[in-house]
């Protein structure tokens, strides 16, 4: 059995299912249903990846690459912005969120390691190096939901007892504010497209204050091309959009 095999058999002790409900600034779910969407898609895509087509090969490692990108960024964004804040209410909060943080980072280097192995392989060589990347990218999945699932319920329960909404709020600006906008883009392609009605209307309400009208206009048109036209149409209705 590998380390990281061991890591998951460990793992997989009871845990609390749902943080304490509140209409509180929530700083993990939103951003972790993109992150779950665009790994479950990537997930799937390098899967079924015909490792004898050039090209198919090539636009999968790039869609790869870019999973651990922002992942990568992700990571950095929490550790700066949201673990001191944990660790200034309760101290060693973050130890064990920090710890799987840094086993994310060696699982990065362990994905870009396995996507320059199948870069490099041809025939079916390549076929068994696009299945070894599979793997690894499956195991970070299953380490990564796990991880998630504890920040939104152990690290939420924490904040939305100790933060203000202010405080609260503050930090989700701080984290919005240090992200470039074409990373910014990025995320929102995988953010918008993943929530509920609610949640898209709620953000977009914020989003359209803060922007100028042809920016956020530019916005729209780039989820649209990602939403069911169910999904489209109660966007619509919300904002008075055309059809």
């Amino acid at each position: 059995m590998t380390q990281a095999s061991v890591r998951i058999q460990a793992s997989r002790q009871p845990r609390s299912v749902a943080a304490p409900h509140a209409p509180r600034e929530d700083l993990y779910t939103g951003i972790h249903k993109a992150l779950r969407a665009l790994l479950c898609d990537v997930l799937v895509a390098t899967g079924r990846m015909d490792g004898f087509d050039d090209s198919e090969t090539a636009a999968t490692l790039a869609r790869v690459r870019n999973l651990i990108e922002l992942a990568r960024h992700h990571v950095h964004h929490e550790n700066q912005h949201v673990h001191p804040v944990l660790e200034a209410r309760r101290r060693g909060s973050s130890v064990h969120l920090a710890r799987e943080h840094v086993e994310h980072e060696e699982a990065f280097e362990r994905l870009e390691t396995a996507v320059r192995a199948v870069e490099r392989a041809v025939g079916m060589a390549r076929e068994q190096a696009a299945i070894a990347l599979y793997r690894e990218l499956a195991i970070y999945a299953a380490q990564d939901f796990l991880h998630m699932h504890d920040e939104e319920t152990q690290g939420n329960a924490l904040l939305w007892q100790t933060c203000s909404e202010e405080e609260l709020r503050s930090v989700h600006q701080a984290i919005v504010s240090s992200i470039e906008p074409e990373l910014m883009a990025r995320y929102v392609r995988w953010l918008i497209p993943s929530m509920t009605p609610s949640e898209r209307v709620g953000l977009l309400t914020g989003a359209r204050g803060s922007m100028t009208a042809p920016v956020f206009e530019g916005m729209l048109r780039m989820v649209k091309q990602h939403m069911s036209e169910q999904d489209w149409a109660k966007l619509g209705r919300a904002f008075a959009l055309p059809a």
